[in-house]
């Protein structure tokens, strides 16, 4: 590639040599340039660190540094070294910064960073406290005719559009109508969502936190809103009742802020913080019965990944659901913590059920004195599971776990339903995946098993405890990273096949290598009634494209920057575009347009085609 890149999704902590030489960032400075008499550690920190650590240092695809967490575990000069040479999954800075910059950055990391992360932000509203009037289905989602309002088109999470005009007789007819800059970001670079298309606006949120409002025939800004601070992503914004619904930070830095804007013209009309169990929210927020549905997610500090239901009118919570069974944390809250929800939830809105995919446990695979996960025994549950909670009350209906007592970071995140006919009997359900590379369904009413189906390479993965050096498949970025598609009766899935190099039982997660630039990826289409492969092919290199459906077409997209139309009887490849960037989000299709995030581009951007131009 011309210039070497580090950038990150859901999961994100690492890139192979072979994808990155250097790490770089909206804040990059050249090593030899003339650095300023003092330098800012915060400015740099923010820059360059805050992304995988979070602003506040509470941890999140980073290890928790904050509040003194580094001073007690290192001296400065092995922190200066870390940071100028790095180690596993830590990039080394020594290109990037000088070597004063790396002092003043350890020296805020080691006294400064997160003192303030106690501070409390308290829920403000635009309206009386409580429950408001809202309820039922928002109207910018009583219609899919020509919108795209849902983060992933509909509630089933089916990414198919409902009336399409792109299809393979008229795709090669996709011109570039408009470009929208979308500046900012770091490592993850600053697409990592699908944008929402309403009416005349394209609504994007981007992992500064920042919403952006376009004018949707010129691509022309109506406004941008929120502070600038740096979360690791996916994120996006929800829609509902007129009100925009995203992520913005507290007084601590911290991205834990679920905030509500007039979708007119961009006014806050409340906030609330559910940074209360720890984590920040990287959910793309979904609206629905008067409610926004948002998750936080993040390791270390004793986070406990929650769910919330949060009144759309008031911005007062409603329900809460803590992922972690276990209030105590399996014993050693000190340690222990997880369950990040990352993605939004699949709604079935006649059963009164939000689905919801969670992530791992962690320390994984082990940390010093406890090997193998043993710091948390047991299946920590609900962790790498499929919750089924009652949308009114927020109790657990059901739950599937797929991974107990996780070791390899394999979350279970994405959702999906779907309705067929199982051994000639009308079913209901629930589709389940992610890291784990396995696709499962289940009874939307039980859970029960219906069917498992593996996709990808798989290699390792199956142990329950490592002695040495370790290699697993799919690893930390392999497996189904992204949304599926599904449409008459067959589940599209794109998966990755990354490993991930484990040191040994008692190295947490930073003590591994990601490996990307390995092997191609795979498109599989699966039978929806039986789990069967209908047809798997090959992706040109590393792919976070998702799978998104068009009439006979699926769109998905290359980290080497290729956006993809491919045949869905047969997988074929029938349209391609060069992006100017990498791209880790997913696209919108309304009718005869094309909106594609280029998170990775310079600067990023939103890509707006149509048929005809």
């Amino acid at each position: 590639m011309g210039r070497a890149i580090r950038w990150g999704l859901v999961g994100l902590v690492a890139l192979s040599a072979a994808w990155a030489a250097t790490a770089c960032s909206s804040g990059d400075s050249s090593k030899g340039a003339a650095a300023p008499a003092t330098p800012d550690g915060a400015a740099i920190f923010a820059a360059n660190c805050a992304t995988c650590h979070a602003t506040d240092g509470s941890g999140g695809q980073g290890p928790a540094i904050g509040d003194g967490a580094a001073a007690k575990d290192h001296s400065r000069a092995e922190l200066v070294a870390l940071v100028t040479h790095g180690k596993a999954a830590m990039p080394a800075w020594d290109k990037t910064l000088s070597t004063a910059e790396i002092a003043a950055v350890v020296d805020y990391v080691r006294t400064d960073l997160g003192k303030d992360a106690g501070t409390k932000t308290s829920t403000t509203s635009g309206s009386a406290a409580g429950r408001g009037s809202l309820s039922g289905i928002p109207p910018e989602l009583r219609t899919t005719d020509g919108d795209w309002a849902l983060a992933n088109g509909d509630y089933a999470s089916t990414r198919t559009v409902a009336d399409p005009k792109i299809t393979s007789k008229t795709v090669d007819d996709l011109k570039l109508a408009w470009t929208y800059d979308v500046p900012g970001g770091g490592t993850f670079g600053n697409l990592t969502t699908t944008p929402l298309v309403v009416g005349d606006s394209v609504y994007l949120g981007a992992l500064t936190t920042k919403v952006h409002a376009i004018d949707r025939a010129t691509g022309k800004e109506r406004f941008t809103v929120g502070r600038d601070t740096s979360i690791f992503g996916p994120t996006g914004v929800g829609i509902g009742w007129g009100r925009l619904f995203g992520t913005t930070s507290n007084k601590a830095g911290k991205g834990s802020v679920l905030v509500a804007y007039s979708a007119d013209d961009g006014r806050q009309l409340w906030a609330t913080d559910l940074g209360e169990n720890g984590g920040i929210i990287n959910m793309q927020p979904t609206a629905y019965d008067g409610l926004v549905f948002a998750s936080t997610s993040g390791y270390g500090n004793g986070t406990k990944a929650t769910i919330y239901a949060v009144d759309a009118e008031t911005g007062t919570i409603v329900w809460r659901f803590v992922v972690i069974a276990d209030p105590g944390l399996w014993g050693h809250p000190e340690l222990n913590s997880g369950g990040g929800v990352w993605y939004p939830p699949t709604i079935d809105t006649k059963r009164g059920i939000a689905y919801f995919g969670t992530g791992n446990p962690y320390p994984f695979p082990g940390t010093p004195g406890f090997p193998n996960g043993s710091s948390r025994p047991g299946d920590n549950k609900w962790t790498d599971s499929m919750v089924a909670l009652d949308i009114e009350t927020g109790k657990l209906v059901w739950g599937y776990q797929a991974i107990p007592h996780d070791l390899f970071d394999r979350d279970s995140m994405v959702s999906a339903r779907v309705d067929t006919k199982v051994d000639g009997k009308d079913r209901s359900l629930a589709i389940s995946t992610g890291k784990l590379g396995i696709v499962s369904a289940l009874d939307a009413d039980t859970g029960a098993v219906v069917w498992r189906r593996s996709v990808g390479k798989h290699q390792n993965d199956q142990l329950t405890s490592i002695d040495g050096p370790t290699l697993v498949y799919p690893g930390s970025l392999g497996g189904v990273q992204t949304p599926v598609a599904i449409a008459d009766d067959t589940i599209y899935t794109c998966v990755m096949n990354a490993p991930a190099q484990y040191d040994g039982p008692e190295v947490t997660s930073f003590g591994f290598g990601v490996q990307l630039g390995t092997a191609d990826s795979d498109m599989v289409a699966i039978d929806a009634a039986t789990g069967k492969v209908k047809w798997d092919v090959k992706l040109p290199g590393d792919s976070f494209g998702g799978a998104t459906v068009s009439g006979d077409l699926i769109f998905t997209s290359s980290f080497g920057g290729k956006i993809l139309a491919l045949d869905r009887t047969t997988g074929k490849t029938v349209w391609s575009y060069d992006a100017p960037g990498p791209i880790n989000g997913w696209p919108a299709i309304t009718g005869d347009e094309l909106y594609v995030p280029v998170g990775m581009a310079d600067p990023p951007q939103l890509l707006a085609f149509k048929l005809g131009g």
